[in-house]
């Protein structure tokens, strides 16, 4: 069984790692659409639009040669604005294509629940749990799961799972019992070591997430904040 749970979390891991090229990519991919359209597709309409001006008020008794330069200036930035236009519209179009299905939280959940191997029926599901997030799924999966899997360090029991979504951020509030009181220094240290870890790291900033905890006599709620998750 313990092989079998390194092999699914090998596998997560490898999912995770080509979600986050994949978003590194597009991320760079729209970098560069905003700088043709900026630097390259504005200029070009300003140039076309003086070009033609200059076109009009060449005379028909102008020099032959002043004449075909007017012209040949004039259709090639025509052409030239004409193909930055273009490209931005089709990359856009293109970014569009390649966005991610939503997925509701409460799929989310279940198959996070699943991936951890905690029986669905003994885990309170409480919030907004029809309500649909953005991104990949594996991203979130990996996160909880590693998460929880630190928190077991101090026999940390989940009892419940709360999703609220607020505009496009989502709240997660997992909440359950620990053994005997832990000191804050110790949970410090265990979301410090999460933090560490290079792939938790990644996706806590592709994320935007935050986590802050809660600690009582001997119960503990961890709440991340993931921003524009619901965008």
């Amino acid at each position: 069984m313990e092989e079998e749970n390194q092999l699914k979390f090998k596998n997560l891991q490898r999912q995770v790692e080509i979600s986050l090229l994949f978003l590194s990519l597009k991320a760079e991919y729209k970098s560069l659409l905003s700088k043709v359209s900026h630097d390259l597709a504005s200029p070009l309409s300003y140039l076309k639009f003086s070009s033609e001006i200059l076109q009009s008020q060449i005379s028909s008794n102008s020099q032959e040669d002043l004449i075909e330069t007017g012209r040949v200036i004039s259709s090639s930035t025509t052409l030239l604005s004409e193909q930055a236009n273009q490209l931005v519209t089709e990359g856009k179009s293109t970014l569009h294509l390649t966005g991610s299905p939503k997925t509701s939280l409460i799929e989310l959940l279940t198959s996070s629940l699943n991936l951890l191997e905690l029986d669905e029926k003994s885990i309170n599901l409480k919030g907004n749990l029809t309500a649909k997030v953005v991104n990949f799924p594996e991203l979130y999966h990996y996160l909880l799961f590693s998460l929880v899997k630190e928190l077991t360090r101090i026999e940390f029991q989940l009892k419940s799972i709360e999703v609220m979504p607020c505009r496009k951020d989502l709240k997660i509030t997992l909440s359950g019992d620990v053994s005997q009181p832990i000191d804050d220094s110790k949970i410090d240290t265990i979301m410090n070591d999460l933090k560490q870890q290079p792939l938790v790291n990644s996706v806590l900033e592709v994320m935007q997430a935050k986590i802050t905890y809660t600690n009582t006599i001997k119960q503990l709620s961890v709440e991340v904040v993931l921003s524009k998750a619901m965008s």
